[in-house]
């Protein structure tokens, strides 16, 4: 004890202060970079070890979600888990970095991980049941939606559930279920930014008042001004709406916070898409797929910009990559089918269209309720 008596005072009062603001500014929920740069010192400073140390990575990976830096934040969310295997919120939060990623398999495995080690991680069962919904292959919506029950019955006030349950019902042909979710998520009063205003917001959006949604994106960021996520969520709602020109605004000051804004450059694409401006279109989501190469997205929306600009072999190549990452995705085959016909290759062009209709018809006959 004496010898532990004599170590503290040895550190300098200075450093215990900084060590204190650093933790604060580092569980902040709206601080961004101040509070990546935060997680960092706490880090890098080599005075924590074991759990404190694991929590420390595990607020950087939180902090690097938000920022839509995914690699990043499973990089830390390993280094948590490395140093505490029984981390139940490292999981959790991996799992939704994975989801992120369209890596549904890995996202079910981590949730279910996180829920092995603490039965009552709401925000493990609302991911897991996200992924089960998202799944191309082997999509479970009736496990998905148990899922997300319990998370709801876990934590009867977290939004994220209400609208991870009302998306998924939607998904299910359940409109007046998704539609009560939605309304029920827009009834708890917001405590702050990312979790608070923009949850509502989103609420909003998804029952089409965008009015009510861009305000709720207004407050967030009037709350966190440097947060590129923020605009680019105002951008979706202002594009929906059918304000092109604010949508625009909005994508491209995310954009100026953050290059690397993945819904910056899709927001942005999609607008000069609509514009009729395909080299712009095609800059925009090249940007995209340099930052998220494995985004079957991305790659069809950049195969429809070059076909927008009459480079038919580009689009073919886009779409080809698109399909390789998803050989499920009619809509693919569609686009590609039209610009084999245009690159004057009929029988391709055939192939293409007639795996678009059995794909298709493979979805009805399997009960897919959107097709129901």
């Amino acid at each position: 004890m004496r010898a532990l008596l004599v170590a503290l005072l040895l550190v300098p009062v200075g450093a215990w202060a900084q060590s204190s603001r650093d933790w604060d500014l580092c569980k902040a929920v709206d601080a961004d970079q101040p509070a990546l740069a935060a997680c960092t010192r706490l880090i890098q400073a080599n005075t924590l070890a074991g759990h404190d140390l694991a929590v420390a990575y595990f607020l950087r990976g939180k902090v690097d979600w938000q920022l839509r830096e995914l690699d990043a934040a499973i990089a830390d969310d390993d280094k948590a888990i490395e140093i505490d295997p029984d981390f139940a919120d490292a999981y959790a939060a991996r799992s939704a970095a994975d989801l992120s990623k369209e890596d549904d398999d890995q996202a079910i495995a981590d949730a279910s991980k996180a829920i092995e080690l603490d039965p009552r991680n709401a925000v493990a069962y609302g991911n897991r049941g996200l992924a089960r919904a998202h799944k191309k292959k082997g999509k479970d919506l009736d496990g998905a939606i148990a899922d997300v029950t319990r998370a709801v019955e876990i934590d009867p006030n977290n939004v994220q559930s209400y609208l991870s349950r009302g998306s998924i019902y939607k998904q299910a042909r359940e409109p007046g279920r998704a539609y009560a979710d939605f309304g029920k998520a827009t009834e708890i009063e917001p405590r702050s930014g990312f979790f608070g205003y923009r949850l509502r917001g989103i609420a909003f959006q998804l029952r089409g008042d965008y009015g009510h949604a861009i305000a709720d994106y207004n407050r967030w960021i009037d709350i966190d001004p440097g947060c590129a996520y923020a605009y680019t969520k105002r951008a979706d709602a202002y594009k929906e709406k059918g304000d092109v020109e604010h949508a625009l605004a909005d994508a491209s000051k995310a954009i100026e916070i953050n290059p690397r804004s993945v819904d910056g450059h899709r927001v942005r694409g999609w607008v000069y898409t609509f514009k009729d401006d395909a080299q712009h279109a095609i800059a925009e989501t090249t940007a995209w797929i340099e930052i998220e190469p494995w985004s079957g997205r991305a790659h069809k929306a950049r195969g429809y910009a070059y076909m927008s600009n009459y480079e038919y072999d580009r689009g073919i190549a886009d779409l080809s990559e698109a399909i390789e990452i998803d050989p499920d995705d009619a809509g693919a085959y569609r686009m590609r089918s039209l610009a084999y016909v245009k690159e004057k290759k009929p029988t391709e062009g055939l192939a293409d269209y007639n795996r678009a209709i059995e794909l298709t018809r493979q979805k009805v006959n399997s009960g897919d309720p959107w097709f129901q």
